[in-house]
């Protein structure tokens, strides 16, 4: 499955249902689909286990925010905000705590459901949208929380407590310095699949309405990590879903100066090809729910045209799978943010399949 840009660029993206007159057929599409994508992007290790370490705690006026790491692959640690409503009651000791998260035969009346809120390209990481100094229309985990969610925001790779000393913010090169043959995307994977395991671990998370939320980096993250992981009952994507066709950046996904999100792309992309267009990794999602949000004048992602037909794509494939209830996309003329009103559908969405 290969595609020449130069097609790509001039006749739009390809159809996703095109000779798909079965779910069989579907079913064989998506799985080669499927195996491209790990191809590039790199295998995801056996992610197990949930071991985690309490670093701080807070109460404030309307939630408990801890602070805490916790292991994942290759024994690296994620660090990351976990947010709890205040109507579970904490003790004020690490000890107490971490025992109360991992308490077992919670009723299911004193469940909640969860969401792995993820960041966009902020150096400050988790706290762009966990706390109150965060950005406007990045404060996302925060809002979530006072819905009453129990909220996990991890810190991605480069950021946060993640930039490695003596390196810059989204600077990637000390990852691929020990992880040569690897990517960033399939690091980022595997690290929010450990956030998932961690979430399924706490006794009062309902573990069959657990969700994942992103802007930009975050966005495109929360869908990568719908089409893998099926714990993930319903995902929101603000501005993060992008096409190879007509993307002014052409090494965007490949070989940077800065953030390389997959190496192996670049090879490809100078011989004019790519080996799959990202509404076919979006369609991994389906039928799981899905909300995607993006902007007419989004700086960041200009080329809003071919995505919008990659949108089209998806909805035809939600019909054509009986699910269309389960995919709802918003285009309008705003830029890369993901602003109030959106912002409110986007919960609403979420309420929808995960309250």
């Amino acid at each position: 499955m290969v595609y020449k840009l130069d097609s790509l660029n001039q006749i739009g993206i390809p159809p996703l249902l095109d000779e798909i007159d079965s779910f069989k057929k579907w079913e064989e599409k998506r799985d080669v689909i499927y195996q491209t994508w790990l191809e590039f992007i790199g295998e995801l290790p056996p992610c197990e286990g949930s071991e985690f370490e309490i670093i701080s705690f807070k109460k404030e006026k309307d939630h408990y925010r801890i602070k805490m790491k916790y292991l994942t692959a290759f024994n690296d640690f994620v660090s990351a905000y976990l947010l709890i409503p205040l109507d579970h009651k904490l003790e004020d000791s690490l000890d107490n705590i971490k025992s109360f998260l991992l308490q077992k035969n919670v009723s299911k009346e004193k469940k909640l459901p969860a969401v792995l809120a993820l960041h966009p390209t902020s150096s400050d990481g988790k706290d762009d949208i966990s706390l109150n100094s965060g950005r406007d229309g990045r404060r996302y985990g925060l809002e979530l929380v006072q819905r009453g969610y129990i909220v996990l925001a991890p810190d991605t790779i480069t950021a946060g407590d993640r930039i490695d000393d003596g390196s810059k913010p989204f600077f990637t090169a000390p990852f691929y310095k020990q992880y040569p043959d690897w990517s960033a995307v399939a690091k980022m994977l595997v690290d929010h699949i450990y956030g998932v395991n961690v979430l399924s671990e706490i006794g009062f998370v309902n573990r069959e309405k657990i969700g994942v939320i992103g802007h930009s980096l975050g966005g495109y993250n929360g869908y990568f990590l719908a089409g893998v992981d099926n714990r993930i009952k319903a995902v929101v994507c603000s501005c993060g879903f992008s096409t190879f066709t007509n993307d002014p950046e052409t090494h965007r996904w490949g070989k940077r100066e800065w953030f390389s999100h997959i190496p192996k792309l670049s090879d490809l992309i100078m011989d004019g090809e790519v080996p799959f267009e990202f509404h076919e990794i979006a369609a991994l999602v389906a039928p799981t729910p899905f909300f995607l949000w993006m902007g007419q004048s989004d700086h960041i992602f200009p080329h809003w045209e071919p995505a919008a037909k990659g949108v089209e794509e998806l909805t035809y494939l939600y019909k054509w799978l009986g699910e269309e209830n389960n995919f709802t996309s918003y285009i309008g003329n705003g830029g890369h943010d993901f602003p109030a009103e959106i912002r409110n559908l986007a919960y609403s969405f979420l309420e929808r399949y995960l309250l």
